[in-house]
């Protein structure tokens, strides 16, 4: 197994605002050699009841037909910055999207979500994102992070106003300052970072049910137990990791993917 994706609703929300999916495609060539390519798409929902539920749902069925549609027609191989830019393309279709029906049931207007969206091409995660769900990188070198929050207290980071460390306790963590959707049909600006894998890393794609949670010594830790360079058990490492959020209280919902790169 080298990509799995699990959600739980935590121990406090009584809904499951996050959606996400990954799933891989391989192609046979006419020379006979096989091209493969894993995709990984996560959000986080906001509004409240069904709204959340319904802008995380639609972003990812949104990129999800895009991919199928579009990608899996090209005639040709695109560059990794082509990609990219198909990526930014989607995201843009999946925000307007909501924006969208929003308008068209007022049951639904303010809906929004956070979305981390990336693919992975030969040996490199060709990544997106938008809010302040999180990609990460796990290997030999220890756990990176490769997003950087769209959040009010990370614009505090960056002014030099609190350190990291703080704005982990913020009481403001929890607003974000740049989503898909929520009442704005304007077009949103979207991360894009094209990442180098090595052997046997593991990324991760995850909402801040977990990443609000567990501090980065704690996910390290967890990493560590289950890693290994070939064949790691990425189902037990997405449950382990759910559990640990749900002990210290699960106050949100958690949600975790995971891809293992082999070359």
């Amino acid at each position: 197994m080298t990509f799995f994706t699990l959600s739980d609703i935590g121990k406090v929300r009584t809904n499951n605002e996050d959606y996400a999916e990954s799933f891989t495609f391989k192609l046979c060539n006419p020379d006979g050699s096989f091209n493969s390519k894993t995709v990984m798409l996560l959000c986080d929902g906001m509004g409240g009841g069904p709204a959340g539920e319904r802008a995380s749902f639609l972003a990812v069925k949104t990129m999800k037909n895009c991919i199928i549609q579009d990608i899996l027609t090209q005639e040709n191989e695109i560059t990794n910055q082509e990609y990219l830019e198909l990526f930014d393309k989607y995201i843009q279709k999946s925000h307007f999207s909501i924006y969208k029906e929003g308008v068209e049931d007022q049951n639904l207007y303010g809906m929004g979500t956070t979305i981390v969206a990336g693919i992975i091409i030969k040996d490199n995660l060709l990544l997106t994102h938008v809010g302040d769900s999180r990609g990460y990188c796990f290997g030999s070198n220890g756990l990176r992070q490769l997003t950087k929050d769209h959040s009010l207290v990370q614009q505090y980071v960056d002014e030099g106003k609190i350190t990291q460390e703080e704005a982990f306790f913020h009481p403001q963590r929890n607003i974000i300052t740049r989503v898909l959707g929520a009442g704005s049909g304007a077009p949103v600006k979207v991360d894009k970072k094209d990442v180098p894998l090595g052997n046997g890393d593991i990324v991760m794609f995850c909402t801040d049910g977990l990443c609000g949670v567990l501090e980065e010594p704690e996910l390290t830790e967890i990493f560590n137990r289950y890693y290994q360079p070939e064949n790691a058990d990425l189902k037990a490492l997405a449950n382990h990791l759910i559990q640990a959020a749900c002990l210290k209280g699960g106050p949100d919902n958690i949600t975790v993917s995971l891809y293992q790169h082999k070359i």
